[in-house]
């Protein structure tokens, strides 16, 4: 289940979003500003370079951001975007012990969005396997989502007999704003959209949302063991391309 199941938590204070399924090469398929720099957490690796000034890993350049982010170590790796790449020189004292903290602790100390840096996110991985993204721009967040929603479709249609597989767009059929709205409300709370359990037809994809607890999100265990609240379904027409909510 854990490989399949999306979540979403939103933090609204904070503007973070807490998710399960949602990777950074998520974010590198929409429009949206993608990391041109990165300023990497703690712990720090001497097979990439390392800025002096702080002791943290960077990466310079967006072909190496990106290579790093589509990567399985950069799925699993705590970071900041930096607008240029020697303003991680700038950074005082102070926030460098702020940037330890949250990588330390997981958590922040105050909202990860650095003048200095002028960076537009931070990503932190949580022991859990959940992790917490911090936006400047939250709504920026529904093109990522969107952008993994597909992800998770295509491999949903790929697992299935060729016959209910159809034709699969390569750029995949954008969820639009006003549909992700319909849950909206139900975020601060949480929401999984359960792919394990989607249902394939020739027509349709139909995927229950869940309320469900973050602790048993990793159980090993069918939906009914899960404890889940069933809150209502989203559902692709696959005849005409779109997408619609109902919730309970």
């Amino acid at each position: 289940m854990r490989n399949s199941l999306m979540y979403v938590r939103f933090e609204p204070i904070s503007t973070a979003f807490v998710t399960l399924g949602v990777d950074p090469v998520d974010m590198l398929s929409t429009a949206s500003p993608n990391p041109r720099h990165l300023l990497l957490l703690p712990p720090v690796t001497d097979d990439l370079s390392i800025n002096q000034h702080t002791g943290f890993n960077v990466l310079d350049g967006e072909e190496e951001a990106r290579s790093f982010l589509s990567s399985e170590v950069g799925k699993k790796a705590a970071w900041l975007d930096v607008r240029e790449a020697d303003y991680v020189d700038d950074l005082l004292p102070q926030e460098i012990a702020e940037l330890l903290y949250l990588a330390h602790k997981k958590t922040h100390m105050v909202l990860p969005f650095y003048y200095k840096l002028q960076n537009e996110y931070a990503r932190v991985p949580l022991p859990s396997g959940l992790v917490t993204s911090y936006w400047r721009h939250p709504e920026q967040f529904e093109a990522v989502f969107s952008a993994a929603v597909n992800r998770h479709l295509q491999d949903i249609l790929a697992s299935r007999p060729f016959w209910l597989r159809g034709r699969r767009s390569r750029g995949g059929v954008p969820l639009p704003s006003a549909v992700q709205k319909t849950w909206q409300d139900l975020l601060p709370d949480g929401v999984a959209f359960d792919w394990p359990h989607a249902q394939v037809t020739g027509h349709v994809v139909k995927i229950a949302l869940l309320r469900v607890q973050e602790r048993r999100l990793f159980a090993e265990m069918d939906q009914d063991a899960l404890d889940a609240q069933e809150l209502g379904h989203l559902i692709l027409n696959r005849n005409d391309g779109t997408w619609q909510a109902e919730l309970n």
